[in-house]
C-alpha cells in the first residue's frame, strides 16, 4: 500500500527552485507519451561531475540504450531542485526517480538512514551480500515502500575515511563543543559526545569547512575528498571510518510507475542498479590509493589515527545511539535487528577468511612490486 506522508521538510513546491522545477516537468508530458515509452525524470543528491555524477548517466544512458518501454532524463544536484530535495521531488510527482545516500532522507524516515550504513556495521562486500543474498532489499523496500518509492542499490562508497579536521583529537573530550559536518546515525553519535553536528550538501561543505562555519567534515574517502578539494580548508585527516565502514547509495523509483512496467523492464533496470553498484564501489577502490598517496605527498596533508582509547569510547556511544535510534519506531527496529543479526552471523566468516587473510599478507616476508 503506497501511503505518500506529508512532507517535514517544506513542501516541493514551496522549495528553492520549485518554479523551475515547474517549468522543466511541464515539457515532459510523461510518464507515459504518444511514442508508446514513459518518460523519467531521475533527480540527482550529487552534482555531474566525478565517480558519483558518472555513476547516474551511465545508468541512465545504458537504460536509455536498452529499454523501450523507458526513458530517462537526469537532473543533477541544484539543475531541477536542490540536491538534497530529490526524493521530495519524487514523493510529490515532480520526478519518477532520484538519486541519494538513504541518510540524506531523515526528514521523511527514521528507519531509512539504517539502508545506507551503520557505525561499526558491515563492509561493502557485507553489505551486498545483506542485499542481494540476506534479505536487505526486501526489508528495505518495507520502509522505502511506505514513501511510495521502489528501492534499488545504485552505488557503494566501500569504507569511508574518518573526516578531515583542523584540530587533532586525542581525547574523547575533543569532540566536545566541535562543529562538524556528518550525516546519519555516526553524526548522532558525534552528537552523544558533545559537538554539533550540521547536515550541508555536497556543494556547501567546502565553503563552510573553508569560511569556519564547521570545524570539520566528513565526505567519502581520498578520490572523492581530493577531487572536492577538502585538503584546501582542514590540516588533519583522520582514520579510520568508523561511521560509514561503506555507505549503500539509492535508487528510488515512484511506486506506481514502478508496479506499472512490464516484468522485462522490471528486470532491465535491477541489473542495470546491479551494474552500477558494482561500478561505483569498483572505481573508489581503483582511485582511492593514488589520491591518497597525492594528499599525503604533494598536499602535505597530515594523515592521523584516532587513538584506539578513543575509538573504544566512540564504540561504546554508537552503541547506546544506535539502541537509542531503532526504539524509535517499529519499522527502525524491524530493519536494525534485521542488520544485526545478519552481522553477528557475516562477521565470524569475515573473520575466518579476510580479516585472516589481510593479516598474514602483511607478514615481512618479501614479495614484488611491480
Amino acid at each position: 500500500m503506497i501511503n505518500k506522508k506529508p512532507m517535514k521538510r517544506r513542501g516541493f513546491l514551496k522549495a528553492a527552485g520549485a518554479t523551475a522545477a515547474a517549468v522543466a516537468v511541464s515539457s515532459f508530458p510523461a510518464p507515459a507519451i504518444s511514442e508508446g515509452h514513459k518518460e523519467w525524470i531521475a533527480c540527482s543528491a550529487f552534482g555531474k561531475t566525478g565517480i558519483l555524477g558518472d555513476a547516474l548517466s551511465q545508468f541512465s544512458a545504458f537504460v536509455n540504450a536498452q529499454s523501450s518501454k523507458v526513458k530517462i532524463k537526469v537532473y543533477f544536484a541544484d539543475e531541477l531542485v536542490p540536491g538534497l530535495e530529490s526524493l521530495d521531488a519524487v514523493r510529490s510527482g515532480a520526478a519518477q526517480m532520484s538519486y541519494g545516500a538513504p541518510y540524506y532522507w531523515t526528514n521523511i524516515s527514521n528507519a531509512i538512514s539504517l539502508v545506507a550504513a551503520m557505525p561499526f556495521g558491515l563492509t561493502a562486500q557485507e553489505q551486498n551480500a545483506w542485499c542481494y543474498y540476506g534479505g536487505g532489499i526486501e526489508v528495505s523496500d518495507v520502509v522505502y515502500n511506505e514513501l511510495g518509492v521502489k528501492f534499488l542499490p545504485l552505488g557503494n562508497t566501500g569504507n569511508q575515511m574518518g573526516g578531515w579536521y583542523n584540530k587533532e583529537i586525542n581525547n574523547i573530550e575533543d569532540f566536545q563543543g566541535l562543529k562538524f559536518r556528518m550525516p546519519g546515525i555516526g553524526g548522532k553519535v558525534l552528537e552523544k559526545l558533545g559537538a554539533s553536528v550540521i547536515l550541508l550538501a555536497g556543494g556547501d561543505v567546502l565553503p563552510a569547512l573553508a569560511s569556519g562555519a564547521i570545524d570539520g567534515t566528513e565526505w567519502i574517502g581520498p578520490a572523492a575528498d581530493l577531487g572536492k578539494g577538502l585538503h584546501q580548508a582542514a590540516k588533519y585527516y583522520y582514520n579510520p571510518g568508523w561511521h560509514e565502514p561503506a555507505t549503500i547509495l539509492d535508487c528510488a523509483i515512484d511506486l506506481k510507475e514502478w508496479e506499472s512496467l512490464d516484468d522485462d523492464t522490471r528486470s532491465l533496470i535491477t541489473q542495470a542498479s546491479k551494474a552500477t553498484n558494482m561500478e561505483v564501489l569498483s572505481r573508489f577502490q581503483a582511485a582511492n590509493d593514488g589520491a591518497y598517496q597525492k594528499l599525503i605527498n604533494e598536499h602535505g596533508v597530515q594523515m592521523r589515527q584516532v587513538p584506539d582509547d578513543v575509538m573504544n569510547k566512540i564504540g561504546e556511544a554508537a552503541a547506546e545511539v544506535l539502541i537509542e535510534y531503532a526504539a524509535v519506531d517499529s519499522q527502525s527496529q524491524a530493519l536494525f535487528s534485521h542488520l544485526v543479526k545478519f552481522r553477528s552471523t557475516v562477521i565470524r566468516w569475515t573473520g575466518v577468511s579476510e580479516k585472516e587473510y589481510l593479516r598474514i599478507r602483511n607478514l615481512p616476508f618479501k614479495f614484488p612490486t611491480a
